[in-house]
C-alpha cells in the first residue's frame, strides 16, 4: 500500500506467492474490499491490441489477463503471434450479446477479486456496465473448479 492508501506494483512475484497472498488477504479483508481491490488493480493493467469496446474487451479478457502475467520475464501472451502460455486458468468469454456477455473463470484468484476486476475492465469501455455473479450456488468459494458470472450494460 502507497502512502495514500493505493495499491503499488513496483516489480513481478511468484504467482504462487501472489496468489496464497491474495487469498488470504482477501479472507482477512472480506468480500467488499476483496473486490475493491480487483477494480484497483486493473488501473495499472495493460490492454492488448485492439480492443475499443465492451463487446471486444469481454472477449479479449483472458489474452489481457494473460499479457499482465509473466513466465521467467516473458508476458504469458503474446499478441504478434497469438501464443498463449497456460498454466494461470482463464476468463472465457462463454457467450456475447448486444448489453450482455456471460463470463466463465477459473483462475487461482478469489471470486470478488475477480469480479472488481472484470467491472474496472468493462467500465473502461461502458460506464454502465454491472459485473454479477450468474451462479452464486457454483463457485470457487465454495470449492467449485470455476465462477460464472453475467456482465451487463446499457
Amino acid at each position: 500500500m502507497g502512502p495514500n492508501g493505493e495499491f503499488e506494483f513496483h516489480e513481478t512475484c511468484p504467482i504462487d506467492k501472489l496468489v496464497r497472498a491474495e487469498n488470504e488477504l482477501c479472507a482477512l479483508i472480506g468480500p467488499q474490499k476483496a473486490f475493491e481491490m480487483g477494480v484497483a488493480g486493473m488501473k495499472y493493467a495493460e490492454s492488448p491490441p485492439g480492443v475499443t469496446d465492451i463487446v471486444t474487451a469481454m472477449q479479449m479478457f483472458d489474452a489481457a489477463y494473460h499479457i499482465n502475467h509473466l513466465e521467467n520475464g516473458v508476458p504469458m501472451f503474446d499478441p504478434e503471434t497469438g501464443t498463449m502460455r497456460e498454466g494461470i486458468g482463464h476468463y472465457r468469454c462463454l457467450s456475447i450479446s448486444r448489453h450482455r456477455a456471460v463470463m466463465e473463470v477459473d483462475v487461482p484468484y478469489p471470486c470478488d477479486f475477480d469480479r472488481g476486476l472484470m467491472q474496472s475492465w468493462a467500465r473502461r469501455f461502458e460506464r454502465t456496465a454491472l459485473v454479477t455473479h450468474l451462479e452464486p450456488s457454483v463457485c470457487r468459494k465454495n470449492g467449485a473448479p470455476r465462477c460464472r458470472y453475467e456482465v451487463s450494460w446499457k
